[in-house]
């Protein structure tokens, strides 16, 4: 019995210390895992926590890119280049009468060249035409980008017109013309270097005013676009000073000599040019004066002289919004002047060149009636100077004047209608005249 007590107790002792070691494995393992599971999630939330970061710079640099593409769209840039580009769609429906003789058949057609008006004699009787034209060349594209450099920006520009040959038989298409092609250097915030095709320095686009014809004020304005090199220096008050070498050409009446171009490519130097913009109030302006070489070669009879012409340019622009703009131009201008109208002298029978001058301008009033519709009134007239040796047969005088009506339902699409009248006499008092009734639609993109 004892031996049996004995035994029992042993086995209840033993059953006892396994019950405990059982419950001190539990614990212990219950402790493991606890400690492993906290491990576990401090990983756990660390490794979230990096991930959430690394979405989030991916997200920040897919917006960045959707933006990028917002504007490049198929296009792959360098980083800190940007790119643009526009243009506008333009069609014109235009109604001519030429009060003396025929129609000029060329280019006149689609816009007004002063110098292509044709003259009769007989100016007392309108023996002309009435015609109808219609065309879209005036319609344009451009491309544009621009390129963070150190302490500036570097800029390229191409624009192309359609204002060139057209076949109205079948396809009615227009051939492509360059208009811009050009690189900007802005070295800093004021300074820049260009080199290429634009506007002549000598010429202040801002003074165009907004008409249906193509030019607008052909008769009295600049209008000249060519190779160049120019350099620009920012000044005070929105200022500036600008100096530019740019492509020459020569144009000469025959004077006795017995031949006359208006395109005599033989000069030595370029065309230079100085201008000056300023702003007092609400007037900007322009000052800008060209120095040129006049020169000639012809089957081994040549020579050369200088010209020098001056145009003033402004724009007042009004409180209610209406804006004056202007021009007034002088000196030996030729080709730089109304459409070349003019030449730049006579070639003398000697083979001596004698100079001659032109003076001309316009002026324009843009008005607006409301915030949809507009106007716009023109002036534009020129007279030259002309060598008696060049005969009476050459271009005296010529005058345009404009009245339009403007009408824009949405931004950038306008539909309006213009009256004009252009007229061209000569040196010997012989004259004609056209009178257009000119319609457009236009989306500027």
């Amino acid at each position: 019995m004892s031996h049996s007590l004995t035994s029992n107790i042993g086995k209840s002792n033993q059953r006892l210390f396994t019950r405990k070691s059982l419950a001190k494995t539990l614990m212990a393992s219950a402790l493991a895992t606890a400690g492993v599971f906290a491990a576990t999630s401090t990983s756990a939330q660390s490794s979230v926590s990096d991930r959430i970061e690394e979405l989030e710079k991916e997200i920040k640099t897919l917006k960045s890119q959707v933006g990028s593409e917002k504007t490049t769209t198929g296009v792959d840039i360098k980083p800190g280049t940007t790119f643009d580009y526009g243009g506008y769609i333009k069609a014109d429906f235009i109604f001519s009468d030429y009060s003396d003789a025929e129609r000029a058949g060329n280019i006149g057609d689609d816009f007004v060249i002063p110098g292509l008006i044709p003259v009769d004699p007989n100016d007392d009787i309108d023996d002309g035409d009435v015609v109808f034209d219609s065309h879209q060349k005036s319609s344009r594209f451009y491309f544009k980008t621009t390129t963070k450099v150190a302490g500036g920006s570097v800029m390229s520009y191409i624009e192309l017109d359609f204002v060139g040959g057209a076949d109205e038989r079948i396809t009615n298409r227009a051939n492509d013309s360059l208009r811009h092609a050009f690189l900007k250097y802005s070295y800093n915030e004021t300074d820049s270097i260009l080199a290429g095709q634009t506007w002549s320095t000598l010429l202040n686009a801002a003074t165009f005013p907004e008409t249906v014809d193509f030019v607008g004020q052909p008769s009295g304005t600049i209008f000249m676009r060519q190779q160049m090199l120019r350099w620009t220096k920012g000044l005070e008050g929105g200022s500036s000073f600008s100096l530019a070498a740019e492509n020459p050409s020569s144009g000469f009446y025959d004077g006795g000599v017995g031949f006359n171009s208006n395109n005599y490519d033989s000069n030595g130097i370029p065309d230079l040019i100085a201008r000056y913009d300023g702003k007092a109030g609400n007037f900007s302006y322009s000052f800008a004066g060209v120095l040129r070489e006049l020169a000639y070669s012809v089957g081994g009879v040549e020579d050369e002289d200088q010209g020098v012409g001056f145009s003033f340019a402004g724009v007042l622009a009004m409180d209610n919004g209406d804006k004056l703009k202007m021009q007034l131009n002088h000196g030996n201008l030729g080709r730089y002047i109304a459409l070349n109208a003019f030449r730049d002298g006579a070639i003398e029978a000697d083979g001596s060149i004698e100079t001659m001058d032109v003076t001309g301008g316009f002026l324009a009033y843009e008005h607006k009636w409301t915030d949809k519709l507009r106007s716009t009134f023109v002036y534009a007239y020129s007279t030259a100077d002309n060598p008696s040796s060049a005969g009476e047969g050459i271009t005296k005088e010529i005058s345009d004047i404009h009245a339009n009506i403007l009408y824009s339902p949405v931004p950038k699409l306008t539909f309006g209608g213009e009256i004009l009248r252009a007229e061209r006499e000569l040196e010997s008092g012989d004259s004609g005249d056209l009178t257009r009734l000119q319609f457009m639609a236009k989306w500027v993109f």
